[in-house]
Protein backbone atom coordinates (compact mmCIF):
# COMPACT_ATOMS: atom_id res chain seq x y z
CA UNK A 1 0.00 0.00 0.00
CA UNK A 2 2.93 2.31 0.91
CA UNK A 3 4.39 1.23 -2.25
CA UNK A 4 1.34 2.61 -4.12
CA UNK A 5 1.29 5.71 -2.20
CA UNK A 6 4.44 6.70 -3.14
CA UNK A 7 4.30 5.83 -6.77
CA UNK A 8 1.13 8.36 -6.94
CA UNK A 9 2.59 11.24 -5.24
CA UNK A 10 5.58 10.76 -7.38
CA UNK A 11 3.02 10.88 -10.22
CA UNK A 12 1.54 14.13 -8.67
CA UNK A 13 4.72 15.83 -8.21
CA UNK A 14 6.27 14.74 -11.78
CA UNK A 15 2.76 16.26 -13.27
CA UNK A 16 3.15 19.77 -11.10
CA UNK A 17 7.20 20.22 -11.97
CA UNK A 18 5.89 19.42 -15.55
CA UNK A 19 3.43 22.17 -16.00
CA UNK A 20 5.73 24.40 -14.42
CA UNK A 21 8.31 23.99 -16.42
CA UNK A 22 5.94 24.73 -19.95
CA UNK A 23 4.74 27.55 -18.28
CA UNK A 24 7.39 28.82 -17.22
CA UNK A 25 9.05 28.61 -20.48
CA UNK A 26 12.92 28.22 -18.45
CA UNK A 27 13.80 25.54 -20.96
CA UNK A 28 16.26 27.39 -23.22
CA UNK A 29 15.72 25.35 -26.38
CA UNK A 30 11.83 26.20 -26.35
CA UNK A 31 10.21 29.49 -28.23
CA UNK A 32 6.67 30.16 -27.18
CA UNK A 33 4.91 32.60 -29.93
CA UNK A 34 1.20 33.88 -30.04
CA UNK A 35 -0.01 33.76 -33.71
CA UNK A 36 -3.18 34.82 -35.40
CA UNK A 37 -4.21 30.94 -37.19
CA UNK A 38 -2.79 30.51 -39.96
CA UNK A 39 -0.60 33.44 -40.05
CA UNK A 40 3.23 31.38 -40.83
CA UNK A 41 4.61 28.89 -42.76
CA UNK A 42 5.04 25.88 -40.84
CA UNK A 43 7.94 25.01 -42.99
CA UNK A 44 9.86 27.64 -42.19
CA UNK A 45 8.96 27.05 -38.27
CA UNK A 46 10.65 23.57 -38.86
CA UNK A 47 13.76 24.87 -40.47
CA UNK A 48 14.12 27.40 -37.08
CA UNK A 49 13.76 24.60 -34.99
CA UNK A 50 16.41 22.48 -36.52
CA UNK A 51 18.86 25.59 -37.51
CA UNK A 52 18.46 26.91 -33.66
CA UNK A 53 18.18 23.24 -32.15
CA UNK A 54 14.59 24.06 -30.66
CA UNK A 55 11.18 23.54 -30.45
CA UNK A 56 8.61 26.24 -31.48
CA UNK A 57 5.32 26.18 -29.19
CA UNK A 58 2.74 28.23 -31.22
CA UNK A 59 -0.09 29.47 -29.55
CA UNK A 60 -3.35 31.06 -31.75
CA UNK A 61 -5.72 33.42 -31.12
CA UNK A 62 -8.59 35.53 -33.47
CA UNK A 63 -7.77 38.96 -32.27
CA UNK A 64 -5.48 41.81 -30.54
CA UNK A 65 -7.43 41.72 -27.49
CA UNK A 66 -6.98 37.72 -27.24
CA UNK A 67 -3.48 38.49 -27.43
CA UNK A 68 -3.45 41.22 -24.76
CA UNK A 69 -5.14 39.45 -22.00
CA UNK A 70 -2.70 36.25 -22.61
CA UNK A 71 0.01 38.76 -22.07
CA UNK A 72 -1.15 40.80 -18.81
CA UNK A 73 -2.00 37.24 -17.46
CA UNK A 74 1.30 35.89 -17.33
CA UNK A 75 0.16 32.07 -17.47
CA UNK A 76 2.82 31.58 -20.34
CA UNK A 77 5.72 32.76 -21.35
CA UNK A 78 5.49 33.86 -24.33
CA UNK A 79 8.83 34.63 -26.20
CA UNK A 80 7.38 36.27 -29.52
CA UNK A 81 3.60 37.89 -30.73
CA UNK A 82 2.63 38.95 -33.43
CA UNK A 83 -0.75 41.62 -32.79
CA UNK A 84 -1.94 44.24 -34.41
CA UNK A 85 -0.72 47.87 -34.67
CA UNK A 86 -2.68 49.60 -32.18
CA UNK A 87 -2.54 46.97 -29.39
CA UNK A 88 1.57 47.43 -30.25
CA UNK A 89 0.72 50.50 -29.19
CA UNK A 90 -0.74 49.49 -25.93
CA UNK A 91 1.74 46.90 -25.01
CA UNK A 92 3.87 49.34 -25.02
CA UNK A 93 2.70 52.24 -23.55
CA UNK A 94 1.98 50.07 -20.67
CA UNK A 95 5.40 48.63 -20.22
CA UNK A 96 4.25 45.40 -21.23
CA UNK A 97 7.02 44.56 -24.30
CA UNK A 98 10.88 44.08 -24.03
CA UNK A 99 12.82 46.16 -26.17
CA UNK A 100 14.26 43.98 -29.30
CA UNK A 101 18.17 43.84 -29.49
CA UNK A 102 17.99 45.63 -32.90
CA UNK A 103 21.78 46.63 -32.83
CA UNK A 104 23.05 43.06 -31.96
CA UNK A 105 25.63 42.52 -35.44
CA UNK A 106 25.02 38.95 -35.12
CA UNK A 107 21.55 39.62 -36.00
CA UNK A 108 21.61 41.89 -39.34
CA UNK A 109 17.94 41.52 -39.93
CA UNK A 110 17.09 43.71 -37.17
CA UNK A 111 18.97 46.95 -38.14
CA UNK A 112 18.47 47.15 -42.22
CA UNK A 113 18.83 50.55 -43.53
CA UNK A 114 15.70 51.27 -45.65
CA UNK A 115 14.26 47.76 -45.08
CA UNK A 116 10.65 48.39 -44.56
CA UNK A 117 8.60 50.25 -48.03
CA UNK A 118 8.43 53.69 -47.86
CA UNK A 119 4.47 53.89 -47.24
CA UNK A 120 4.61 51.43 -44.36
CA UNK A 121 7.73 53.43 -43.02
CA UNK A 122 5.34 57.42 -43.37
CA UNK A 123 2.38 55.61 -41.62
CA UNK A 124 4.78 54.31 -38.66
CA UNK A 125 6.29 57.57 -38.23
CA UNK A 126 2.79 59.63 -38.27
CA UNK A 127 1.86 57.55 -35.07
CA UNK A 128 4.97 57.06 -33.51
CA UNK A 129 6.17 53.18 -33.91
CA UNK A 130 9.83 52.78 -32.75
CA UNK A 131 11.56 49.54 -34.50
CA UNK A 132 12.69 49.08 -31.03
CA UNK A 133 9.57 47.36 -29.80
CA UNK A 134 8.14 46.27 -32.95
CA UNK A 135 9.35 44.87 -36.48
CA UNK A 136 6.26 44.53 -38.96
CA UNK A 137 5.68 41.22 -39.99
CA UNK A 138 2.77 41.73 -42.94
CA UNK A 139 0.35 45.15 -43.47
CA UNK A 140 -2.24 46.03 -45.96
CA UNK A 141 -5.20 48.39 -46.07
CA UNK A 142 -9.44 48.15 -45.18
CA UNK A 143 -11.29 47.26 -48.77
CA UNK A 144 -13.98 46.20 -50.63
CA UNK A 145 -14.28 43.00 -51.97
CA UNK A 146 -16.60 42.77 -54.53
CA UNK A 147 -18.25 40.26 -57.49
CA UNK A 148 -18.42 41.23 -60.79
CA UNK A 149 -21.66 39.61 -62.27
CA UNK A 150 -22.93 42.84 -62.19
CA UNK A 151 -21.32 45.56 -64.95
CA UNK A 152 -22.43 48.56 -61.64
CA UNK A 153 -20.92 46.89 -59.21
CA UNK A 154 -17.68 47.89 -59.37
CA UNK A 155 -18.37 51.50 -60.72
CA UNK A 156 -20.46 51.81 -57.88
CA UNK A 157 -18.02 51.07 -55.39
CA UNK A 158 -14.63 53.27 -57.42
CA UNK A 159 -17.08 56.13 -56.59
CA UNK A 160 -18.67 55.52 -53.33
CA UNK A 161 -15.77 53.70 -51.48
CA UNK A 162 -17.35 52.44 -48.28
CA UNK A 163 -20.57 53.98 -48.53
CA UNK A 164 -21.29 51.68 -50.80
CA UNK A 165 -21.42 49.10 -48.15
CA UNK A 166 -24.63 50.79 -46.39
CA UNK A 167 -26.50 52.51 -48.74
CA UNK A 168 -28.48 50.42 -51.03
CA UNK A 169 -30.16 53.21 -53.07
CA UNK A 170 -26.58 53.82 -54.98
CA UNK A 171 -27.30 50.48 -56.83
CA UNK A 172 -30.26 49.39 -59.28
CA UNK A 173 -29.86 45.60 -58.67
CA UNK A 174 -30.53 43.93 -55.44
CA UNK A 175 -26.69 43.54 -54.21
CA UNK A 176 -25.77 40.97 -51.39
CA UNK A 177 -24.41 42.75 -48.93
CA UNK A 178 -21.47 41.11 -46.22
CA UNK A 179 -20.06 42.55 -43.13
CA UNK A 180 -17.27 41.53 -40.84
CA UNK A 181 -19.09 40.65 -37.11
CA UNK A 182 -15.89 42.19 -35.58
CA UNK A 183 -17.86 45.72 -33.89
CA UNK A 184 -14.79 47.89 -34.36
CA UNK A 185 -14.39 46.77 -37.95
CA UNK A 186 -18.20 47.40 -39.09
CA UNK A 187 -18.29 51.08 -36.97
CA UNK A 188 -14.83 52.29 -38.51
CA UNK A 189 -16.32 50.99 -41.98
CA UNK A 190 -19.69 53.17 -41.55
CA UNK A 191 -17.34 56.24 -39.95
CA UNK A 192 -14.94 56.01 -43.09
CA UNK A 193 -18.22 55.93 -45.27
CA UNK A 194 -19.15 58.98 -44.05
CA UNK A 195 -15.39 60.42 -44.62
CA UNK A 196 -14.51 60.70 -41.04
CA UNK A 197 -11.56 59.82 -38.81
CA UNK A 198 -12.09 55.51 -37.83
CA UNK A 199 -10.82 56.93 -34.75
CA UNK A 200 -13.47 59.36 -33.81
CA UNK A 201 -15.54 58.89 -30.64
CA UNK A 202 -17.74 62.33 -31.87
CA UNK A 203 -20.69 60.60 -33.21
CA UNK A 204 -24.56 60.07 -32.56
CA UNK A 205 -24.61 56.34 -31.66
CA UNK A 206 -28.48 56.37 -32.35
CA UNK A 207 -27.58 57.57 -35.82
CA UNK A 208 -25.42 54.84 -36.60
CA UNK A 209 -27.50 52.32 -35.42
CA UNK A 210 -30.13 53.32 -37.77
CA UNK A 211 -27.95 53.49 -40.98
CA UNK A 212 -26.18 50.19 -40.20
CA UNK A 213 -30.03 48.78 -39.73
CA UNK A 214 -30.89 50.40 -42.79
CA UNK A 215 -28.23 48.83 -44.69
CA UNK A 216 -30.29 45.40 -44.26
CA UNK A 217 -26.05 43.49 -44.34
CA UNK A 218 -27.02 40.06 -45.81
CA UNK A 219 -24.69 38.04 -44.41
CA UNK A 220 -22.93 39.03 -40.97
CA UNK A 221 -19.56 36.80 -41.11
CA UNK A 222 -15.78 36.19 -41.07
CA UNK A 223 -13.66 34.19 -42.95
CA UNK A 224 -16.31 32.71 -45.39
CA UNK A 225 -17.46 36.52 -46.57
CA UNK A 226 -14.31 36.12 -49.13
CA UNK A 227 -15.77 32.72 -50.60
CA UNK A 228 -19.50 33.87 -50.73
CA UNK A 229 -18.18 36.87 -52.40
CA UNK A 230 -15.85 35.06 -55.02
CA UNK A 231 -18.59 32.18 -55.96
CA UNK A 232 -21.70 35.25 -55.96
CA UNK A 233 -23.66 34.38 -52.94
CA UNK A 234 -22.60 38.23 -51.74
CA UNK A 235 -21.89 40.95 -54.18
CA UNK A 236 -19.72 43.15 -52.00
CA UNK A 237 -18.66 43.25 -48.37
CA UNK A 238 -16.05 44.58 -46.05
CA UNK A 239 -12.52 42.94 -46.08
CA UNK A 240 -8.70 43.08 -45.22
CA UNK A 241 -6.29 42.95 -48.57
CA UNK A 242 -4.50 40.02 -47.10
CA UNK A 243 -8.00 37.80 -47.25
CA UNK A 244 -8.62 39.14 -50.70
CA UNK A 245 -5.45 37.62 -51.85
CA UNK A 246 -6.00 34.69 -49.57
CA UNK A 247 -9.30 34.04 -51.56
CA UNK A 248 -7.41 34.40 -54.71
CA UNK A 249 -5.38 31.65 -54.26
CA UNK A 250 -8.31 29.48 -52.90
CA UNK A 251 -10.36 30.25 -56.15
CA UNK A 252 -7.37 28.99 -58.38
CA UNK A 253 -6.62 25.95 -56.32
CA UNK A 254 -10.76 25.11 -57.00
CA UNK A 255 -10.91 25.78 -60.46
CA UNK A 256 -13.03 29.42 -59.76
CA UNK A 257 -10.71 30.73 -62.51
CA UNK A 258 -12.57 28.97 -65.50
CA UNK A 259 -15.60 30.99 -66.72
CA UNK A 260 -18.50 29.54 -68.70
CA UNK A 261 -16.77 30.60 -71.97
CA UNK A 262 -14.09 28.56 -71.39
CA UNK A 263 -11.92 31.17 -70.24
CA UNK A 264 -8.98 30.83 -67.67
CA UNK A 265 -6.57 33.16 -65.72
CA UNK A 266 -6.82 36.43 -63.46
CA UNK A 267 -9.28 37.78 -65.78
CA UNK A 268 -11.81 34.88 -65.71
CA UNK A 269 -12.50 35.29 -62.11
CA UNK A 270 -15.57 36.77 -61.06
CA UNK A 271 -14.50 39.17 -57.91
CA UNK A 272 -11.74 41.99 -57.72
CA UNK A 273 -11.09 44.24 -54.54
CA UNK A 274 -10.54 47.70 -54.30
CA UNK A 275 -9.18 49.89 -51.34
CA UNK A 276 -10.93 53.15 -51.37
CA UNK A 277 -9.60 56.93 -50.86
CA UNK A 278 -10.46 57.06 -47.44
CA UNK A 279 -9.06 53.98 -45.60
CA UNK A 280 -7.34 52.58 -42.94
CA UNK A 281 -4.42 50.85 -43.27
CA UNK A 282 -2.88 47.82 -40.92
CA UNK A 283 0.09 46.33 -40.18
CA UNK A 284 0.93 42.98 -37.59
CA UNK A 285 4.36 43.12 -35.70
CA UNK A 286 6.62 40.85 -33.89
CA UNK A 287 7.37 42.24 -30.34
CA UNK A 288 9.07 40.42 -27.62
CA UNK A 289 6.39 40.21 -24.77
CA UNK A 290 7.65 41.12 -21.08
CA UNK A 291 6.78 37.13 -20.63
CA UNK A 292 9.64 36.38 -22.30
CA UNK A 293 11.85 33.65 -20.53
CA UNK A 294 14.00 33.35 -23.74
CA UNK A 295 15.15 36.50 -24.78
CA UNK A 296 17.84 35.67 -26.85
CA UNK A 297 15.95 33.03 -28.91
CA UNK A 298 13.17 35.50 -29.02
CA UNK A 299 15.41 37.64 -31.16
CA UNK A 300 17.36 34.89 -33.21
CA UNK A 301 13.35 34.03 -34.44
CA UNK A 302 12.66 37.32 -35.44
CA UNK A 303 15.81 37.94 -37.50
CA UNK A 304 15.15 34.36 -38.86
CA UNK A 305 11.65 35.68 -39.83
CA UNK A 306 13.01 38.99 -41.50
CA UNK A 307 15.92 37.13 -43.97
CA UNK A 308 14.58 38.21 -47.45
CA UNK A 309 14.17 34.96 -48.29
CA UNK A 310 12.43 33.61 -45.35
CA UNK A 311 9.97 36.44 -45.34
CA UNK A 312 9.48 36.22 -49.15
CA UNK A 313 8.46 32.17 -48.86
CA UNK A 314 6.53 33.40 -46.18
CA UNK A 315 4.42 35.93 -48.25
CA UNK A 316 3.91 33.81 -50.35
CA UNK A 317 2.71 31.51 -48.31
CA UNK A 318 0.19 33.46 -46.39
CA UNK A 319 -0.90 35.52 -49.00
CA UNK A 320 -0.41 39.08 -46.91
CA UNK A 321 1.11 41.92 -48.22
CA UNK A 322 5.23 41.72 -47.52
CA UNK A 323 6.75 44.81 -45.56
CA UNK A 324 10.26 44.30 -46.18
CA UNK A 325 11.49 46.36 -49.61
CA UNK A 326 14.18 43.35 -50.33
CA UNK A 327 11.06 40.98 -50.32
CA UNK A 328 9.35 43.22 -52.66
CA UNK A 329 12.59 43.33 -54.88
CA UNK A 330 12.31 39.23 -54.70
CA UNK A 331 8.75 39.54 -56.46
CA UNK A 332 9.87 41.82 -59.26
CA UNK A 333 12.79 39.33 -59.80
CA UNK A 334 10.73 36.34 -59.84
CA UNK A 335 8.52 38.37 -62.33
CA UNK A 336 11.21 39.16 -64.42
CA UNK A 337 12.76 35.63 -64.75
CA UNK A 338 8.87 34.17 -65.83
CA UNK A 339 8.56 32.64 -62.05
CA UNK A 340 5.20 31.62 -61.28
CA UNK A 341 2.22 32.68 -58.66
CA UNK A 342 0.35 30.03 -59.45
CA UNK A 343 1.69 26.90 -61.26
CA UNK A 344 -0.92 24.18 -62.52
CA UNK A 345 1.20 21.52 -64.31
CA UNK A 346 -1.72 19.37 -64.94
CA UNK A 347 -3.29 22.35 -66.62
CA UNK A 348 -0.59 24.90 -67.50
CA UNK A 349 -2.85 27.01 -69.25
CA UNK A 350 -4.83 27.82 -66.08
CA UNK A 351 -1.04 28.67 -64.63
CA UNK A 352 -0.76 31.88 -63.44
CA UNK A 353 3.35 33.88 -64.03
CA UNK A 354 4.10 36.51 -61.57
CA UNK A 355 4.32 39.21 -63.69
CA UNK A 356 0.65 38.57 -64.22
CA UNK A 357 -0.03 38.65 -60.86
CA UNK A 358 2.12 41.94 -59.49
CA UNK A 359 0.42 43.88 -63.01
CA UNK A 360 -2.99 42.73 -62.46
CA UNK A 361 -3.09 43.93 -58.53
CA UNK A 362 -0.04 45.87 -57.96
CA UNK A 363 -2.07 46.89 -54.41
CA UNK A 364 -0.60 43.74 -53.27
CA UNK A 365 3.01 45.14 -52.94
CA UNK A 366 1.99 48.55 -52.40
CA UNK A 367 -1.31 48.48 -50.68
CA UNK A 368 -1.65 52.14 -51.10
CA UNK A 369 -0.38 52.81 -54.68
CA UNK A 370 -3.65 54.11 -55.86
CA UNK A 371 -2.66 58.12 -57.14
CA UNK A 372 -6.26 58.51 -56.14
CA UNK A 373 -6.43 57.75 -52.39
CA UNK A 374 -6.91 60.93 -50.00
CA UNK A 375 -6.33 59.68 -46.55
CA UNK A 376 -5.09 56.90 -44.78
CA UNK A 377 -5.27 56.06 -41.22
CA UNK A 378 -4.35 53.48 -38.41
CA UNK A 379 -7.11 52.18 -35.85
CA UNK A 380 -5.98 53.48 -32.17
CA UNK A 381 -6.03 52.07 -29.38
CA UNK A 382 -9.03 52.38 -27.15
CA UNK A 383 -10.58 52.03 -23.99
CA UNK A 384 -12.79 49.00 -22.55
CA UNK A 385 -15.84 51.58 -22.82
CA UNK A 386 -15.19 52.32 -26.11
CA UNK A 387 -14.94 48.62 -27.43
CA UNK A 388 -18.06 47.90 -25.17
CA UNK A 389 -19.75 50.83 -27.04
CA UNK A 390 -18.68 49.31 -30.54
CA UNK A 391 -20.39 45.61 -29.46
CA UNK A 392 -23.96 47.67 -27.97
CA UNK A 393 -24.05 49.95 -31.15
CA UNK A 394 -23.58 46.87 -33.63
CA UNK A 395 -25.87 44.75 -31.70
CA UNK A 396 -28.78 46.77 -31.61
CA UNK A 397 -28.10 47.25 -35.56
CA UNK A 398 -28.36 43.87 -36.25
CA UNK A 399 -31.44 42.53 -33.24
CA UNK A 400 -32.75 45.35 -35.15
CA UNK A 401 -32.49 43.52 -38.53
CA UNK A 402 -33.41 40.49 -36.61
CA UNK A 403 -36.85 41.47 -35.58
CA UNK A 404 -37.93 43.06 -39.35
CA UNK A 405 -36.75 39.73 -40.55
CA UNK A 406 -38.70 37.93 -38.81
CA UNK A 407 -42.07 39.75 -38.74
CA UNK A 408 -43.69 37.40 -41.14
CA UNK A 409 -42.82 34.56 -38.30
CA UNK A 410 -44.37 36.48 -35.71
CA UNK A 411 -47.32 37.09 -37.86
CA UNK A 412 -47.18 33.64 -38.65
CA UNK A 413 -47.36 32.72 -34.70
CA UNK A 414 -49.95 35.07 -33.75
CA UNK A 415 -52.68 33.64 -36.12
CA UNK A 416 -51.63 30.25 -35.11
CA UNK A 417 -52.06 31.40 -31.41
CA UNK A 418 -55.78 32.61 -32.40
CA UNK A 419 -56.61 30.10 -34.64
CA UNK A 420 -55.96 27.97 -31.49
CA UNK A 421 -57.64 29.37 -28.65
CA UNK A 422 -60.61 30.07 -30.88
CA UNK A 423 -60.89 25.99 -31.73
CA UNK A 424 -60.56 25.72 -28.05
CA UNK A 425 -63.55 28.12 -27.14
CA UNK A 426 -65.64 26.36 -29.72
CA UNK A 427 -65.16 22.99 -28.60
CA UNK A 428 -65.40 23.63 -24.69
CA UNK A 429 -68.21 25.94 -25.35
CA UNK A 430 -70.06 23.25 -27.65
CA UNK A 431 -69.16 20.36 -24.53
CA UNK A 432 -71.10 23.27 -22.31
CA UNK A 433 -74.17 23.39 -24.18
CA UNK A 434 -74.63 19.39 -24.46
CA UNK A 435 -74.00 19.16 -20.94
CA UNK A 436 -76.51 22.11 -20.20
CA UNK A 437 -78.93 20.08 -22.40
CA UNK A 438 -78.49 16.79 -20.83
CA UNK A 439 -78.83 18.65 -17.56
CA UNK A 440 -82.51 20.26 -18.87
CA UNK A 441 -83.66 16.89 -19.59
CA UNK A 442 -83.26 15.14 -16.32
Amino acid sequence: MKKIISIFLFLIVFTIVSVMILNSGSGNNTLYLLNWGEYINQDLISRFEKEYNCVVVEETVTSSETMYQKIVSNTTSYDVAIPGDYMVTKLTNEGLLKPIDINNPELPNLHQNDMFVDELVKIRDKYNFSDEYSLPYFWGAYSILYNTRYEETEKVIQENGFNALFNRDLFKEDVKIGMYSTARWTLSAYLMSQNLDPNTEDFDTQKIVSAIKSANIDVWGDDQLKRQTATGKLDLAFTQLGDFFDGLWLSLEEGLDVNENGETGLDALSFNVNVPKNTSAFFDAMVIPRTSKNYTLANQFINFMLEPQNAYENALAIGYCPTLNSVVNLYQEAAKNGKYYYENKENPSRSVSMQEFIDKYPVYLNPLVNSDIEQVTLFEPKTADYMTLCETIINQAKSNVATGSNTGAIICYTFTGVVSLSIVSYVSYSIYRKHRKKKNAR
